[in-house]
This record gives structure tokens, C-alpha cells and sequence, in this order.
């Protein structure tokens, strides 16, 4: 394949997959401005590796793949520098307020704003391995061998996954509504 075509075939899979790759980072990251920083990133480094995409699975779960480790690097270097003291400014669950208010999905805009507060908090309290199936699942809607793909890991783990985040998310809200 030249360059060329190399060229043409990556703008055509970018065109194709922008949009379902720029929702699926604005559910798992929680801020638009962020998302879009990852999926930046996402293409720049699907671009240098597009000539050794085999083809084993879909070229959307293959870009999943790297907009989840892109958002992985980018969460583990804010966690550093949360730690270290470096960041300042408003809170993470505020910018997840903020980043909801201005990204609603239809069916979250049909939960009343208390209540999608309340679940958006909890769901922020999941660690990362919990909380990026439930995103992949619920709000992106990708099938669970899908997400067993992505997340390199068996379709049992994935189950296992989902299950650990509806206990924990259904006892933090259950809590949480006990003591309104």
C-alpha cells in the first residue's frame, strides 16, 4: 500500500468513526474539552500505527482500543499531579456537572437534573475498571464481547465488571437517597 493510499484509506476511517469515537471519549472522560484533547490524540496515534492494523476486528473497536489508552495516559498523569499538588481550579465532579449539562444524551435528559446528579456522582466514585464498561455499555451501547475485545480481557471479566458497578452504584445511591 503507498502512502497514498495509506493516506486515503485513514481520512475515509476518520470520517466514518470521528463521531462514534468522539461520543464513546465524552462518556468515558465526562468533559467534552477533554474528549475531543483524546480523540485528537486517539487519531494521531491510529495514524502512525494504521499500517499495522491487522484487520482481527473491527477498525471502530481497534480505535476504541486506543482512545481508551489515550484517555488511560491522560487520567493516570492528572492522578500524578492531582497527587503531587499540581492542579488547580475547579473540581473533577464540577467539570463532570458542567461537562453533562453540556453534552446531555437524549435519555439522560429525560431524568430529572437532581437525579442524573446524583447518578453522574456515583458513577464518578466507581474506580476506572469499573466505571469505563458501565460508559461502554450503558451510554455507548456496545455489545459485551465488543467490550471484552477492547478491554483485552474475557467476556466473564466484563460481566463480572458491570455487576461489581450496579452493586456499588445501587449502594451509593440507595445511601444517598436514605439520607435526603
Amino acid at each position: 500500500m503507498s502512502g497514498q493510499d495509506k493516506a486515503e484509506d485513514f481520512a475515509r476511517a476518520v470520517d466514518e468513526h470521528y463521531g462514534r469515537v468522539l461520543r464513546a471519549a465524552v462518556s468515558v472522560a465526562r468533559d467534552r474539552c477533554l474528549a475531543e484533547e483524546i480523540v485528537q490524540e486517539t487519531f494521531l496515534a491510529a495514524f502512525r500505527k494504521f499500517g499495522s492494523f491487522s484487520g482481527k476486528s473491527s477498525l471502530f473497536t481497534w480505535l476504541y482500543r486506543i482512545m481508551l489508552n489515550q484517555y488511560c495516559r491522560h487520567y493516570r498523569r492528572e492522578k500524578l499531579r492531582r497527587r503531587l499538588g499540581f492542579v488547580r481550579g475547579e473540581s473533577h465532579s464540577r467539570q463532570v456537572e458542567n461537562a453533562e449539562s453540556r453534552n446531555a444524551s437524549p435519555a439522560a435528559e429525560a431524568v430529572g437534573s437532581e437525579e442524573r446528579k446524583l447518578v453522574l456522582e456515583a458513577l464518578e466514585r466507581l474506580p476506572v475498571k469499573l466505571r469505563v464498561p458501565v460508559a461502554m455499555h450503558y451510554l455507548d451501547g456496545l455489545p459485551l464481547s465488543e467490550i471484552a475485545e477492547v478491554l483485552r480481557c474475557r467476556l466473564g471479566t466484563v460481566k463480572s465488571r458491570l455487576f461489581q458497578a450496579r452493586r456499588r452504584l445501587c449502594d451509593v445511591l440507595r445511601r444517598k437517597l436514605v439520607d435526603r
